[in-house]
């Protein structure tokens, strides 16, 4: 992120529900978040709106048309974003600890939004054979795994669901729509620890709904609690076991593990305590919403509903304690309206002693969840106003904007010594005894003993960052710059990095600092290489240089050269990076397409490199910046040779081809393009598989990589065993993508 105004304060919002992404879109329009450093914090980069779970399970929508994208609001908002799991939060230091052994996020305020889990979720194995209605993605994921795994064998498929409120009440429904016709005969049983259905709302809203599970043929047990559940079915303590084909847990809200790792004031029932503002009872700099909370005079439903009403208060208390205003309290409403889903364009509304039901009730869903999705939807929300609304006095605000013009240059820029070194400090190197003088060790530059008989491999890479979430941004780094020596058949052995940071408070640049470098040092550690040292400077954006030296024998050496006619082009990784991230830029990415290619990047080339050595592979190097076209090309003139691609083999990463096809690219695939065509005669035959290749068919061979896949020259007799190798060693896409002819300067394209 390029910042005018530096820096002053961390905002930490752990939690993607409903809540938050209002806060986002608050601040972001108000533009509340000058100086102002925000980063949402979540297990899943896609979230499921509530309200529509129940009319997708049925059929009634996509299922993308109920899920949230929380990367591009991120981005639009210009946040960052951190996919991770929370391990537990320390407010008396004031940090975010996770789960996957990052170092800790500090921060100045925090918020959590982390919705609950399903209570009883402890009962004897209901973790094992039960499937829990939240988090809701898991839901839908678990319901699809079951579908692709069933095998009707003519017998009724027997559904429980455990739990006889509004939730358990609409997936009754919601998959006897989806179940009924295709794994018919289905019997659908309704279990109910209270004496009645839907506790709670009137009477008249149960006797409605009654009569729509009768007329559909569901059965409803209640005043039973389930003691316990097996593979065979469902057990009770006083009445006959159910047996089942699959269970659904849908009980009542229980408040998360995370909880329990808080050291925040909770009540009873173990949710954490809140006052009217929304600040967590102890800690006026920690706020809660949602289903994870209660307020000591009055304990509100786990339901939807408050959470969204509480997104606007939420959003306008944290702002207003960040510049030290007062704050306001939030009022629920003393009734929630109720539409409750029958699994057709049927509805059903409860409010107190209201009832009603029919398909105009179902219309007034319909229009008030697709409104409320609206909000979020990447291609709907609205362009920001440079202009701005925020609350903070102009003249403060230039005076930041001046002192972060005015910042010194050359060594003046460096980060301060300490801020630094106690970053460094904490870092855990892997050592070498060949390294006589290191990071820890205060000379003035390292000093290496380069082992007889070995040659010394030196490359140095770099990029601003493109995420962020910093510690994977500096794990992606260190692997990439890793794989030109990888591509050379050397080992890494030691590494300098340089990093620059954008101007902010102190304590905000050793936040960034030490999660950048502590995922360099955890991905060095898994490489086995040693950190030697660096620099580091203030500048616009975040970016990292990392300086990598490693060790090979002479012989042992891989060269772009040494192609031969008629030999396989294997790709070991898959392509389209730049596009992706391109696309992410400009809010046409999903999550899921992100998550995939950060995945891709963090894989290092390191077992690929050693299956192509043992194979006695000569003609290697890795796809970076200038395209799987341009690499090839650098490969195929040191040879002597040309080659004809197959388009349609390329393995690429999901949502490559969709992006391409409507005109998305990365900045540099033009100049890739423009290179290559302007030295090289480029043909473009169709192929039988044109139905397949996106439009404008070459444009994945332009496209750069980060951290992209080796590319090598194999004879026929070993691709399969290459491929299969390469496959079992994680190269799950690896492919034969093309061969190698002896037409200089020519590349044909299928």
């Amino acid at each position: 992120m390029n910042q005018a105004t530096p820096f002053k304060k961390d905002l930490v919002l752990v939690g993607g529900g409903h809540s938050h992404v209002q806060v986002i879109r608050m601040l972001a329009m108000k533009r509340a978040l000058r100086g102002i450093r925000v980063t949402l914090i979540s297990d899943e980069s896609t979230v499921c709106y509530s309200g529509m779970l129940p009319g997708c399970l049925a059929g009634l929508y996509r299922t993308d048309e109920m899920e949230m994208e929380l990367r591009p609001l991120c981005t639009w908002a210009g946040i960052r974003f951190v996919r991770a799991r929370v391990a537990g939060l320390d407010p008396t230091i004031q940090q975010v600890h996770f789960e996957d052994g990052r170092p800790p996020l500090a921060y100045d305020a925090l918020s959590i939004n982390i919705g609950s889990i399903p209570r009883g979720m402890d009962t004897p194995d209901v973790r094992e054979y039960a499937v829990p209605t939240r988090p809701l993605g898991l839901l839908l994921r678990r319901v699809h795994q079951f579908e692709e795994n069933h095998r009707p064998d003519g017998q009724p498929m027997r559904i429980v669901i455990a739990g006889g409120g509004a939730a358990g009440v609409e997936l009754a429904f919601a998959m006897h729509s989806r179940w009924g016709e295709r794994f018919a005969p289905v019997q659908i049983t309704l279990v109910e620890s209270n004496p009645t259905l839907l506790t709670g709302h009137n009477p008249r809203v149960a006797g409605v709904i009654g009569r729509y599970l009768d007329e559909k043929g569901i059965t409803c047990l209640t005043g039973l609690r389930v003691a316990g559940v097996d593979e065979s079915g469902v057990h009770f303590d006083e009445h006959p076991s159910l047996p089942c084909d699959f269970l659904l847990w849908a009980t009542g809200g229980a408040p998360p593990g995370l909880l329990k790792r808080t050291n925040l004031a909770t009540s009873d029932s173990g949710f954490i305590r809140v006052r009217p503002t929304l600040q967590v009872l102890g800690y006026d700099n920690v706020f809660a919403a949602g289903d994870c909370i209660e307020f000591p005079s009055r304990s509100l439903p786990k339901s939807g509903v408050y959470a969204v009403r509480e997104g606007p208060v939420l959003a306008r208390n944290i702002h207003a304690w960040l510049e030290n205003r007062s704050l306001v309290p939030y009022k629920p409403q003393t009734s929630a309206l109720a539409l409750l889903m029958t699994g057709t364009r049927n509805a059903v509304a409860s409010r107190r002693l209201i009832s009603s039901h029919g398909p105009w009730v179902w219309r007034l869903k319909n229009w008030i969840d697709r409104r409320w999705m609206r909000k979020f939807e990447p291609s709907l929300l609205p362009p920001m106003d440079p202009a701005g609304d925020s609350h903070t006095a102009n003249k403060e605000v230039d005076r930041d904007a001046d002192e972060a013009a005015m910042r010194c240059a050359g060594c003046g820029a460096k980060v301060g010594s300490t801020v630094l070194t106690g970053v460094l400090d904490e870092l855990e190197v892997f050592n070498r005894g060949d390294v006589r003088i290191g990071l820890h060790d205060a000379d003035d530059a390292a000093l290496l003993e380069i082992p007889p008989g070995r040659s010394l491999v030196q490359t140095v890479d770099g990029f601003r960052a493109f995420t962020g979430d910093l510690h994977l941004f500096g794990r992606i780094a260190l692997v990439h710059a890793a794989s030109d020596l990888y591509a050379m058949g050397a080992d890494p052995h030691s590494a300098l990095v340089t990093v620059t940071l954008p101007y902010a408070e102190k304590h905000l640049v050793a936040n960034d600092l030490r999660q950048l470098m502590g995922g360099i040092a955890e991905e060095a550690r898994r490489l086995r290489i040693t950190l030697l040292g660096g620099h580091t400077s203030e500048g616009s954006e975040t970016a990292v240089s990392v300086t990598m030296n490693g060790l090979t024998d002479s012989d042992a050496v891989f060269r772009k050269g040494g192609l031969r006619t008629g030999d396989g082009l294997i790709l070991a990784k898959s392509v389209g990076t730049g596009v992706i991230l391109a696309a992410d830029m400009h809010l046409k990415a999903t999550g899921s397409w992100v998550d995939a290619v950060f995945e891709g990047m963090l894989l290092s080339n390191a077992e690929a490199a050693r299956i192509l050595a043992q194979a006695g592979i000569p003609a290697v190097t890795d796809v970076t910046g200038f395209g799987l076209a341009g690499h090839l090309a650098e490969m195929l003139e040191a040879s002597g040779t040309g080659a004809e691609i197959e388009v349609g083999r390329i393995p690429l990463y999901a949502g490559a081809a969709e992006c391409l096809a409507a005109g998305v690219e990365s900045t540099l695939a033009p100049s890739n393009r423009e290179h290559l065509q302007k030295r090289w005669q480029v043909e473009s035959e169709p192929s039988a598989a044109e139905t397949s290749i996106l439009d404008g068919r070459d444009a994945i061979l332009y496209d750069p990589q980060t951290s992209g896949g080796l590319l090598a020259g194999v004879p026929p007799s070993d691709i399969e065993d290459v491929i299969a190798k390469l496959r079992d060693a994680g190269y799950e896409r690896a492919a034969c993508i093309g061969r190698v002819t002896d037409r200089k300067r020519h590349l044909k394209i299928f």
